[in-house]
C-alpha cells in the first residue's frame, strides 16, 4: 500500500506571502488590458486623449486609448463628501466638494460619478441647463449610463426643467411602448408632467389616470399619479380633485405625497 506523502506548508513563507499582501495599498492603481491581463501601480492619471499614464516601482507605463479595456484609481474621498452634503441638502457644497474630481479622474471611472452627481445637485437648484451639460458630458464618456435607472430619471427631469420637450417626449413615448413596467408607468406619470407644462392640462391628467388604471401593480407610482391628477383638476377647477387627494391618503398612507394630499382636503 502506498502512503501519499503530505506536502507540508512552511509557516514562515505564509507570514512573508501575508506580509507582502498587506503592506500593498488596498486601493492601488491597475490597468486591465484587452486581453485580460492586470497591471499593477501606485499611481495613475490619464491624458485628455484618453492615454493613461500608470506609474510603478520601476517607473511609469503609457497606455493609449483602445489597448486597455479597464483603468482603476483610488476612490476619491471628494465622492463620499459630496455625497454626506446631498443627504444634508446643502447643493453648493455638493459641486464645490466635486471641484476639479472631474478632471482629475477623467477616463478613471470616478469622473462618471462625480458628473452624475454634479447634475443632481444642478438639478435641485433649478439650473437645469447646467445638469443637462453635465449629463451629456457623461454620455459622452459613457453612453450606457443612459440605461441606469438612477441617471435617466434626473436626466429627464432636467430636459422638463430646461423646456426640452421634443427631446422628452420622444423618450418617454419609447419607455412607454418598449420599457419595464416600472420604467413605463414612471414615464407616463412624466408624460402627464411634459403636458401640463406646456398647458395642456386635461392631456396631462389624461396620462395620471392611465396611470392608475393601467399599472396597479406599480403602487409607489399609483400615489403620484393620483395625486398629480388631483392637481390637474384643480386647475381645471373640477371639484373632482378633492377625491384624487383623498384617494391618496386613504390607499397610500405612507406614500411622501399623501401629506401633501393632506393638506389639499
Amino acid at each position: 500500500m502506498k502512503i501519499k506523502k503530505r506536502t507540508m506548508v512552511n509557516p514562515k513563507w505564509c507570514l512573508v506571502l501575508l506580509a507582502a499582501w498587506l503592506a500593498w495599498p488596498a486601493d492601488a492603481a491597475y490597468v486591465i488590458m484587452n486581453d485580460g491581463r492586470r497591471i499593477d501601480g501606485t499611481a495613475i492619471r490619464a491624458r485628455a486623449d484618453g492615454t493613461v499614464i500608470l506609474t510603478m516601482e520601476r517607473g511609469t507605463q503609457e497606455f493609449p486609448r483602445g489597448q486597455y479595456r479597464e483603468a482603476w484609481a483610488a476612490r476619491p474621498p471628494q465622492l463620499d463628501e459630496a455625497r454626506r452634503h446631498m443627504q444634508r441638502e446643502e447643493w453648493d457644497r455638493v459641486i464645490s466638494s466635486l471641484d476639479g474630481v472631474v478632471q482629475r479622474y477623467r477616463h478613471l471611472s470616478w469622473d462618471m460619478e462625480a458628473l452624475a452627481l454634479i447634475a443632481r445637485a444642478k438639478n435641485a437648484q433649478g439650473e437645469y441647463d447646467d445638469a443637462l451639460a453635465s449629463f451629456d458630458q457623461l454620455f459622452r464618456i459613457a453612453p450606457q449610463r443612459r440605461e441606469d435607472s438612477s441617471i435617466r430619471w434626473p436626466y429627464y427631469a432636467a430636459l422638463l426643467g430646461a423646456g426640452q420637450h421634443s427631446r422628452l417626449e420622444t423618450q418617454l413615448n419609447e419607455l412607454i411602448s418598449d420599457g419595464s413596467r416600472d420604467d413605463a408607468a414612471r414615464a407616463q406619470v412624466m408624460r402627464g408632467d411634459l403636458n401640463r407644462s406646456r398647458g395642456r392640462t386635461q392631456e396631462g391628467l389624461l396620462d395620471y389616470l392611465r396611470t392608475v388604471v393601467l399599472f396597479r401593480a406599480q403602487s409607489e407610482v399609483q400615489a403620484e399619479a393620483l395625486f398629480k391628477a388631483g392637481l390637474a383638476l384643480e386647475e381645471m377647477r373640477d371639484q373632482r380633485a378633492r377625491d384624487m387627494f383623498r384617494r391618496v391618503v386613504e390607499e397610500h398612507g405612507r406614500s411622501p405625497f399623501a401629506q401633501q394630499a393632506r393638506a389639499k382636503l
